[in-house]
């Protein structure tokens, strides 16, 4: 029997995709596909990529501005030692040079002060007037001694006489520029009377020394107007009681004894030092001046002269001034002292040169580098900022030096 052959049977070969799924598991595997789909679309969310970018360039800006910014303060210790006096005597010389020497210098401030109050007496006067002048020395570089009633012409022909000797310093260099050496002075109308009163704007003209005439230094010495020349009067006038005068100038030498130390310590060269009692103050009483009819303004110049010490030459000494030891400043180029109690030796150190030693210097070099400070700092503290940088500033403008109060 002959077999068939089947040519027309054709087998299908059925891929898993095509297997048809439960209603269950096609739900199923929906939700799973649009979850993957969406953690994907947020993965790749461009927003939230350009946030994340700017977050890590604004701590990066951060960090890089704080050590733009950074600073250290270094906190000092001094090596001190106390040391004890009992009253020894001791002779300091004036503006001594000699290294052996324990020296001293003279400062000297002057203010006026005044204060209105109501003249209730009249009396008839015969008063000169008085104001203040500068005295100019553009001759030489040598100072120039003016004695006690030295006379001051003006421009208009009136005299003035000062009434007391005054040093009118030579020729200085400023900036590479020469300028005249000057003084300050009070000056009075060489006779009384409202004729020698004279206002600044009412001056044209420099006043002249007569008695320099047919001298080189006729030319080079001259005096200009400070403030108005008051007071002059000859007749009638309204004054203050003597108990009211009393009163009112005691209260301006309070105000005068505060305003010149308050001077005298702007003054005083940074490293310098100056001790309690260390000063003397005159007054001397300027002349009154005529307000209105019922009121006078009476006026005090206050004159301080004060011992001064080069805090390195003193640093061994504690110094203790009476006033009265201070009764001859000014005449003597010695002071007699006597130094008692305990006082504190403070060592010396270059602050500067320790900030050039730190600059840029990590904080493991700044412990090596204190060794060369161990003789005169007993501490040292330092504080970065910010806080977590642990080097210094190249910039030596942003250390800082303090020093621990030993009191």
């Amino acid at each position: 029997m002959a077999r068939k052959i089947i040519n027309d049977i054709v087998i299908s070969k059925k891929s898993i995709r095509q297997i048809p799924l439960s209603p269950e598991k096609k739900k199923k595997g929906d939700r799973e596909l649009r979850k993957a789909y969406s953690w994907q679309r947020k993965s790749l969310n461009p927003k939230l990529a350009i946030w994340i970018i700017a977050v890590i360039c604004l701590l990066a800006l951060f960090f890089g501005l704080s050590l733009v910014f950074s600073s250290a303060t270094v906190i000092i210790t001094p090596r001190t030692e106390k040391i004890s006096f009992n009253n020894e005597t001791y002779i300091t010389k004036l503006d001594s040079s000699a290294q052996t020497d324990l020296s001293f210098e003279v400062l000297n401030v002057k203010q006026t002060e005044g204060q209105v109050v109501e003249a209730t007496e009249e009396k008839e006067v015969s008063q000169k007037a008085s104001g203040k002048i500068v005295i100019y020395n553009n001759y030489s570089t040598v100072s120039q001694r003016l004695i006690n009633k030295t006379r001051f012409e003006a421009s208009n022909g009136k005299v003035y006489r000062i009434n007391s000797s005054v040093i009118v310093p030579g020729l200085k260099k400023v900036n590479g520029q020469t300028l005249p050496g000057s003084i300050e002075a009070v000056v009075y109308a060489d006779q009384a009377g409202e004729d020698y009163n004279l206002k600044l704007a009412d001056l044209a003209g420099d006043f002249k020394i007569p008695g320099f005439k047919g001298d080189p230094r006729y030319q080079g010495f001259y005096a200009r107007l400070k403030t108005d020349i008051t007071g002059g009067l000859i007749g009638k006038q309204r004054i203050v009681s003597n108990d009211l005068r009393k009163v009112t100038e005691d209260l301006i030498k309070v105000k005068l004894k505060e305003q010149l130390l308050k001077e005298l310590y702007a003054v005083k060269p940074e490293n310098y030092l100056i001790f309690k009692d260390g000063y003397i103050i005159n007054y001397s009483r300027l002349p009154d001046m005529v307000v209105d009819k019922n009121s006078v303004k009476i006026n005090l110049e206050g004159n301080l002269s004060a011992v001064v010490f080069n805090s390195l030459k003193l640093s061994k000494y504690i110094v203790l001034f009476k006033p009265e030891d201070l009764s001859s400043l000014g005449k003597n180029k010695t002071l007699e002292i006597k130094l008692t109690g305990e006082g504190i030796i403070k060592w010396q150190y270059d602050s500067e040169a320790l900030k050039q030693d730190l600059v840029g210097k990590s904080e493991a070099d700044f412990k090596n580098l204190m060794v060369k400070y161990k003789n005169s700092v007993s501490g040292i503290k330092v504080f970065f900022r910010p806080i977590w940088t642990r080097y210094f500033p190249d910039n030596i403008n942003k250390i800082r030096i303090q020093e621990e109060n030993l009191l």
